[in-house]
């Protein structure tokens, strides 16, 4: 049924293009690809008459590779699937003077090249300089990161992926950081970070596992990239949020090497905020390319090596008392102040270009990285502040792949292959293996320590993708369609996901008076319920009248337990059994595409993109249509309107939920080979486990003798049973005025509607609490009283997002360029993330009610880059210099405020209750602020070698900008909270709560010598 109806739209789609060509209207390209760019244009007399029959001829400077088409008889010439770089285009017809232009070809830009000949000589030749400022064939929001972007603009440790952010409606992703759970860093329009495709070479880099990005390479190996915020055509998909389009670079005709070099270290750095002295900071990062031909003007080669070494610390701010508690209880690794650790990374690529003929281009691409992490972020927060490096994990990881691709391309036809292989290996061990998690609630906020309660974790996933692309061409028509298969799985039982295969232990403060129904009792700080050394005389009377009382009353609880002497964790967790599993996703794509010229200054684009995937243990659910339209006007010479339409599918769940569901299977209600059970003791019988040696069941691997599955104090995992696939509705609209050719002012407003998007909540919450007595209500008052916490991975959350956009665009030859980008939005949802530690639903049966301000709203944003090239000047002191600039500037984020204890008593574990009731997200953190500085000073050598000193300066002024913040605000004795001031109905961090920030000022120096 499918493919008939997908022949139905093929077949409409190439009937009305084939209808108004014979209307004797043009088609072109707006959107080229995601490795390729395209030319067209017509070719006129001095009177307006078209000149049909001319011959076009293209040449690439850099390889020689020359073809030639013919302009057709409506006097329009294409010229597609064009490799990123500098051509030479000439037009030659009898009768004529030839005329040539020299332009710059960028990924996915139509180019519009009119060329206008004189009656003449056919051999004088006239040069004009093409100027590819404007584009009005756009109809798509993109931002082309061109060559001398990526080699001049200052990026902190050279992750050129950073460019993105130098985007309009493109920010850093804020939820809290993780390693094993990475997001690709990037929200796109407030949508979350795992939503992006990114694609190197057209084929995908993307972490099926997390919605993460696979290791990259050096930026000396990446010729440009483009990035679609949205509006894309159909060719590209499996993104609700953003796509990136990477291309590598290729050899040329002559042999070029370069070695570079950058250092940094804390002498040249500012001090941290959090820090009374500056703790030691090491970073090197060098490396090298070589290319050039295997067979002049026939085939090439590239290879790229990168190796950053980094040795620093994360700075603990754990108080002293904190410290000598957790000593005293056997965490002897827990400590304060400046604590060192490494990181190394070494990245390598290798590809070839072959130009079978002018027609048919062949190319293979080999890249890998390898990593070592030494402090891998946690789950619950980055390292530093609060959170101590025993939590941390110790990271290993390797990325291999080879990317082949063939363009074919004739006068009438194009077509594009390409095919994948991907390896990814992780493992990541634990810091800590002798002890428990811990969270402790302190009047600073939520301490972290003991072992990172989701280590140890071994992943590994390979990639397989085919992709076949299509483009038509016939006088002035073009119809562009492909396919696309990818099968990604974790295979041989090696991925294992089990989480608190260690322990996990939770104290907050105990007030025995609330939790007995008796005034007069004593209360426990979190601290004096971690360390009994802590306790007051009559704390210690009172838990041994407790003991005796609690043998009585609670089943499985033994008489003489010095509860005096004992650790009183609110709730201990163990996972019991180890599991590995193999996982696979299998994607299927194809897709239409047509863009007609109802008139020379009318364009429309029409799309139909088809989406299906399976994936392991996941709900099976039917393919998904993404029908997409836009139009570009351009009412005058100047002036360009455009408009979009389009449906958008993320690409399903990740593989890290299929694994955890089926470990972790909510059918399951006993202890099985073939699974593995997270069996909860609430308090009393909390304290029983961390009494133990090492406070922990020392055998993870089975059931301790005695201990009895209690299944409603168990976690469990399941997906909504009629699950389906995320995907965003969006409006894009905007118009753009171009002032000279050198200089583009543009507007434009985007809507983008979330709907069923995929996160996780608990559906199994008590809803008959027993006062007083939280263990007999978990086990008697959930909705499903034979089952525990029961979490379930839906697709049943939304999102909203308005943005207007303000821009300016100017390029001036190589002298300055500049892009600066000013946006207003407004980021709603009722959701954070499917990570279950990270759950904010007060009420999780009413996620209705949780619609507030996104993590990712950014109210204003205004970011600029620029480069400026002294050079031209004619003062000798000024020669050679360079000078360029990335500011960003943010309004604050929303966070927010929890109670930090489960105040409406319905067992939700970490407990996501708010103080009062208060909205989701109503808080607002401090702004963020840096600018960043490059300096650079060229000169040559005997005309052979160049050799460039550089400066950078990340967070030049220095500025704070405060990265983490407590947001827990618990009660007083007397149930009273004491919140932050409020502006315009929002709660202000006060500056004693600041936990955290990002990077002070940084300061490195490079050399590159090129020859």
């Amino acid at each position: 049924m499918f493919y008939r109806l997908l022949q139905i739209v093929i077949f409409l789609l190439t009937f009305f293009s084939i209808d108004i060509i014979t209307s004797n209207y043009q088609l072109v390209f707006a959107q080229t690809g995601a490795t390729t760019g395209s030319i067209t244009g017509t070719v006129k007399d001095s009177q307006g008459n078209i000149i049909a029959g001319t011959n076009i001829h293209i040449k690439q400077i850099e390889t020689n590779v020359e073809h030639t088409v013919q302009v057709t008889d409506t006097g329009v010439y294409n010229l597609t699937q064009l490799t990123p770089g500098v051509y030479e285009i000439r037009a030659e017809a009898d009768g004529f003077s030839q005329q040539l232009q020299k332009l710059t070809v960028n990924i996915g830009r139509v180019i519009i090249v009119n060329f206008t000949l004189y009656v003449g000589s056919t051999k004088e030749v006239i040069e004009v300089n093409a100027n590819n400022l404007i584009d009005s064939e756009k109809t798509e929001s993109s931002t082309n990161i061109t060559r001398q972007s990526i080699e001049n603009l200052p990026i902190n440790q050279r992750n050129f992926l950073d460019f993105s952010l130098t985007a309009s409606r493109v920010t850093r992703d804020r939820i809290p950081p993780n390693g094993t759970t990475a997001t690709s860093g990037l929200s796109f329009n407030g949508q979350t970070a795992r939503v992006n495709n990114i694609t190197i070479d057209g084929s995908s880099n993307n972490d099926s596992f997390t919605g993460g990005v696979l290791s990259t390479f050096s930026q000396e190996a990446v010729q440009e990239f483009q990035i679609v915020s949205d509006s894309y055509s159909a060719e590209f998909g499996r993104s609700a949020g953003g796509v990136i389009n990477i291309v590598t670079k290729s050899g040329a005709n002559s042999f070029q090497s370069s070695l570079f070099s950058f250092v940094r270290n804390d002498s040249l750095s500012a001090r941290d905020a959090f820090t009374a002295f500056k703790p030691e900071f090491k970073q090197y990062q060098f490396g090298a390319i070589l290319s050039g031909p295997i067979k002049q003007d026939k085939a090439f080669f590239f290879t790229s090596f990168e190796r950053l070494s980094l040795k620093q610390n994360s700075i603990v701010t754990i108080s002293d008392e904190v410290i000598a508690s957790a000593h005293r209880q056997g965490f002897q690794s827990v400590a304060n102040g400046a604590l060192p650790f490494s990181i190394g990374t070494t990245t390598f690529l290798a590809r070839s270009d072959i130009n079978i003929s002018p027609k048919n281009r062949f190319s293979v691409r080999y890249n890998s990285g390898f990593t070592y992490n030494g402090a891998f972020e946690t789950l619950l927060n980055s390292l530093g502040g609060l959170v101590s490096p025993t939590s941390s994990g110790l990271e290993r990881l390797r990325d291999n792949t080879v990317n082949i691709s063939n363009i074919y391309a004739n006068i009438n036809l194009v077509n594009e292959t390409r095919f994948l292989y991907a390896n990814r290996r992780q493992k990541v061990s634990s810091a800590d293996n002798d002890n428990p998690a811990v969270l402790l609630t302190t009047d600073n906020g939520q301490v972290v320590f003991g072992r990172n309660f989701i280590t140890p974790q071994v992943k590994e996933l390979q990639i397989y993708q085919i992709t076949n692309n299509v483009s038509v061409i016939k006088n002035s028509y073009q119809l562009k369609f492909g396919v696309d298969y990818s099968y990604i799985t974790a295979p041989n039982m090696k991925s294992d996901f089990t989480i608190v295969k260690g322990g996990l232990a939770i104290f907050v403060p105990l007030d025995f008076s609330t939790i007995l129904g008796q005034k007069g009792l004593p209360s426990f700080t979190a601290l004096q319920s971690f360390d009994p050394n802590l306790r007051t005389n009559e704390q210690r009377s009172f838990l041994m009248v407790l003991s005796k009382m609690l043998a009585n009353q609670v089943p499985n609880f033994p008489s003489g337990v010095p509860l005096e002497n004992l650790a009183l964790p609110v709730l201990f967790g163990q996972t019991f059994g180890s599991n590995t599993r193999s996982v696979n996703q299998k994607f299927f794509s194809t897709f239409a595409q047509s863009d007609i010229k109802l008139k020379p200054t009318l364009l429309v684009k029409i799309g139909l993109r088809y989406d299906i995937f399976r994936q392991s243990f996941v709900p099976s659910n039917n393919g998904n249509f993404s029908p997409r339209v836009a139009f570009s006007y351009q009412p005058t010479k100047n002036l360009t309107i455009r408009s979009a339409y389009g449906i958008f599918f993320a690409g399903g769940p990740s593989l890290q939920t299929s694994i955890i569901t089926d470990v972790y299977n909510s059918r399951k209600q006993a202890f099985e080979a073939t699974s593995a059970i997270l069996q909860y003791f609430l308090f009393p019988l909390s304290t029983l486990p961390f009494s133990q040696p090492g406070h922990k069941f020392s055998n993870p691997e089975q059931l301790p003798t005695g201990v009895k599955i209690i299944p409603q104090l168990t976690q469990s995992y399941q997906y909504q049973p009629d699950l389906r696939n995320s995907y965003t509705n969006q409006v894009t609209t905007g118009l753009s005025y171009s002032i000279g050719s050198n200089t583009l002012i543009s507007a434009e407003y985007n809507f983008v509607r979330g709907v069923k998007l995929f996160s996780s909540r608990e559906i199994n919450p008590i809803v008959n609490p027993i006062a007083g007595n939280p263990l007999l209500s978990a086990l008697t008052g959930r909705i499903d009283t034979a089952k525990g916490l029961v979490l379930s991975f839906e697709s049943a959350f939304d999102s909203y997002y308005n943005g207007l956009t303000l821009s300016v665009t100017h390029r001036l030859a190589n002298k300055l360029n500049f892009l600066l980008n000013y946006t207003y939005s407004k980021g709603i949802d009722n959701y954070v993330d499917f990570r279950t530690d990270l759950a904010s639903a007060n009420n999780s049966s009413r996620i209705d009610l949780e619609k507030g301000l996104s993590l990712q709203d950014v109210r204003h944003r205004f970011i600029a880059s620029g480069t400026w090239d002294i050079n031209y000047t004619k003062n000798l002191l000024l020669r050679g210099y360079q000078l360029s600039t990335i500011i960003n500037l943010e309004s604050g984020r929303p966070y927010n405020l929890l109670a930090g204890s489960d105040i409406n008593m319905d067992g939700d574990i970490p407990p996501a209750d708010r103080p009062l009731s208060i909205g989701r997200n109503t808080g607002i953190s401090p702004g963020f602020t840096s600018i960043d500085v490059r300096i650079s000073r060229s000169f040559s050598i005997k005309e052979r070698y160049k050799i460039q000193v550089i400066i950078e300066t990340f967070n030049l002024f220095n500025k704070t900008n405060i990265s983490q913040v407590n947001n827990v605000f618990p009660p007083d004795a007397q149930g009273n909270y004491s919140l932050p001031e409020q502006q315009n109905g929002r709660f202000i961090v006060p500056p004693e709560r600041y936990t955290n920030a990002f990077a002070p000022r940084q300061i490195q120096i490079g050399i590159k010598l090129a020859f």
